[in-house]
């Protein structure tokens, strides 16, 4: 009946855990839906109110396509997808009342789209815009068609800068926090690096050689969480750069940029240091006790990064930082070449990936590279930079 119960309650708190990330995701969405809804009413009004445009349809579609754009450099990205329906819908106008409309003849534009697309712009997104304005030209507004008013070429090739314009006012207007998502993915990526090292840890105590696969298996899956933290900090140094309501933040989204790289090694290394723990367990090999024992703090360290920039408060940081550089310091002076005396390949490869992410993990706390491999116990004769601690 205990087990029953165990067993009970593990599945209600993974039901729960399940409802929170949910209620997660659509907190996170609810401003950018509140983006995009603004931003497809006022530009259909500015292009039928303003412009007298009947059926501007153009106009929202392009502000939706601007704000749903990830990755930053959405500016930019307004001038290519308005360049490129331009141009597209200028082709289509041009080429569909002499070929007509049909298969063939939609192939023959598209082609004709993409070539003449390829010496404007290497853009995708200019190239697509191109192709998919000769398509609708071709399809649902083919020049004397019937076609409702207000519907002609110019019209439609205004309308697409419309949209984009006012997409990147939006975005000025009603900016994001320009913080929230970076610190968000930042954390997430530093609670799996911690998991995994505390895996890693528990796996070289007890020899298991299974329980490495799956922590490297977890930390391999972690590009895609990478990949999300970098187009978060551009995201966010583009509505700071846009929006004069954050311009007063761009000092802390600047300092959030600046970890990304470390932040980035520092996981990469995670994941070099789980292969090779796992082919040191396959082969029956072993490290030292303290070797483990630095790991398992390395873990505790990443998972107090994790929990600090997931609470996203400035006076914790002036607080906390301070301790875990200390913390690191200690951890670099103990990481020394004694801990693998007499040991396999392997276990130099585990050292040499424990000091790498001490280097990282210091970095991210703001010190710079030489003050952070100066942290280190030397290994050399002749180090590059003059250690901190030196044993005679």
């Amino acid at each position: 009946m205990a087990k029953e119960r165990l067993n009970t309650l593990d599945r209600l708190r993974t039901v729960d855990k399940s409802l929170a990330s949910r209620m997660g995701r659509v907190r996170k969405r609810t401003w950018a839906i509140t983006q995009q809804a603004v931003a497809a009413g006022a530009s259909y009004w500015v292009a039928q109110e303003v412009f007298g445009h009947k059926f501007p349809f153009f106009a929202p579609i392009a502000a939706i396509i601007i704000l749903g754009m990830t990755g930053g450099d959405r500016l930019r990205r307004a001038v290519e997808m308005s360049l490129g329906c331009i141009v597209g819908v200028g082709l289509g106008d041009l080429l569909v009342p002499l070929l007509g409309s049909g298969p063939w003849q939609i192939a023959v534009a598209v082609a004709c789209a993409l070539v003449f697309g390829s010496f404007i712009s290497k853009s995708p997104l200019v190239n697509n815009q191109i192709a998919i304005g000769s398509i609708l030209i071709a399809t649902i507004m083919p020049p004397g068609g019937i076609t409702p008013a207000g519907t002609g070429g110019p019209d439609r090739m205004i309308d697409a800068v419309i949209g984009s314009t006012v997409g990147i006012l939006v975005i000025a207007i009603l900016p994001d926090n320009p913080l929230n998502a970076g610190r968000q993915e930042i954390s997430k990526v530093m609670a799996i690096a911690s998991s995994v090292l505390d895996d890693v840890a528990e796996a070289l105590r007890s020899r298991d050689a299974r329980s490495l696969a799956n922590a490297l298996q977890a930390v391999r899956d972690t590009q895609g969480d990478i990949n999300s933290m970098l187009d978060s900090a551009k995201v966010g140094r583009e509505a700071s750069t846009l929006s004069p309501l954050l311009w007063g933040s761009r000092r802390r989204v600047r300092s959030l940029e600046r970890i990304l790289g470390p932040v980035d090694n520092a996981v990469r290394n995670v994941r070099v240091l789980a292969r090779r723990s796992r082919v040191l367990t396959e082969d029956g090999d072993t490290v030292s006790d303290e070797q483990i024992e630095i790991i398992s703090e390395l873990s505790g360290i990443l998972l107090s990064f994790s929990e600090l920039y997931e609470r996203g408060a400035e006076v914790s940081e002036a607080v906390e930082i301070p301790n875990i550089v200390n913390q690191l310091r200690r951890l670099g002076a103990r990481a020394n070449m004694s801990l693998v005396k007499g040991r396999v390949l392997s276990a130099h490869v585990v050292l040499a990936q424990t000091r790498s992410i001490i280097v990282d993990l210091l970095e991210i706390c703001g010190m710079s590279r030489p003050s952070s491999l100066a942290v280190l116990a030397p290994t050399s004769r002749t180090p590059a930079y003059p250690p901190e601690v030196w044993d005679d």
